[in-house]
């Protein structure tokens, strides 16, 4: 199970196991997804479900059989988190709480949650270690966050095998472009592609670490 699956990072995870010879249901309520990033509708393997993460008696049925769940559903987004802090609570805490009770119910073998850099805030180590501060200073931060600890809760409560990856900076095809810092790759090429000057903030010498997409899947 996929959650999220139809979206950037998502679809890239079901490439790869469906290449690896896994069966694999997607769920998205395609508000941000794409089924175009799943290729083909009908691939040998792949089934795809529709439905809010947030909805427990929508999802739960979907559970079924599953062995493994990468939860990857969530609003992302820095600026429509500030703007819509309930909405996010929703879809990324809510959601999370639904996937892992719905994993829990039909006893998943293995439970993967994305999580985000963005808890570390303005990391003061650098590179920044696992167990630098957790400062989240906006809503989507916050709600990836308290996902994460939900995630942990149930596994040290109901004894589901759950480990949380936070995600840096995670770049590469099928990416949206909107933002102008953490989709700086989409942006930068867009301007290229149409001949406009390169969109550079302060003095164009700061950097930042990237992951290219695949190299997530990998992961």
């Amino acid at each position: 199970m996929v959650t999220g699956g139809a979206g950037f990072i998502g679809s890239h995870l079901v490439d790869r196991l469906l290449a690896d010879g896994h069966q694999v249901t997607v769920l998205d309520d395609f508000s941000n997804g794409k089924m175009a990033n799943l290729g083909a509708a009908k691939r040998d393997g792949l089934s795809v479900a529709e439905a809010d993460v947030s909805d427990y008696a929508a999802i739960s049925p979907h559970f079924a059989g599953v062995d493994w769940v990468f939860h990857l559903a969530a609003k992302a987004a820095i600026v429509p988190s500030i703007q819509e802090p309930m909405v996010y609570h929703k879809a990324n805490v809510d959601g999370t709480i639904a996937v892992l009770e719905a994993a829990r119910t039909h006893g998943v073998k293995r439970f993967v949650y994305a999580a985000s850099s963005s808890c570390y805030g303005l990391a003061e180590q650098l590179p920044t270690p696992e167990d630098a501060p957790i400062s989240p200073m906006y809503p989507y931060a916050l709600t990836k966050h308290v996902g994460e600890s939900y995630v942990l809760h149930w596994s040290n409560v109901y004894k589901l095998p759950c480990v949380s990856l936070r995600f840096f900076n995670v770049y590469g095809p099928r990416s949206s472009t909107p933002g102008a810092y953490g989709a700086v790759f989409g942006v930068f090429l867009a301007q290229k592609l149409t001949g406009r000057p390169l969109t550079i903030v302060g003095n164009g010498e700061q950097s930042r670490d990237f992951t290219y997409v695949t190299d997530v899947a990998a992961a």
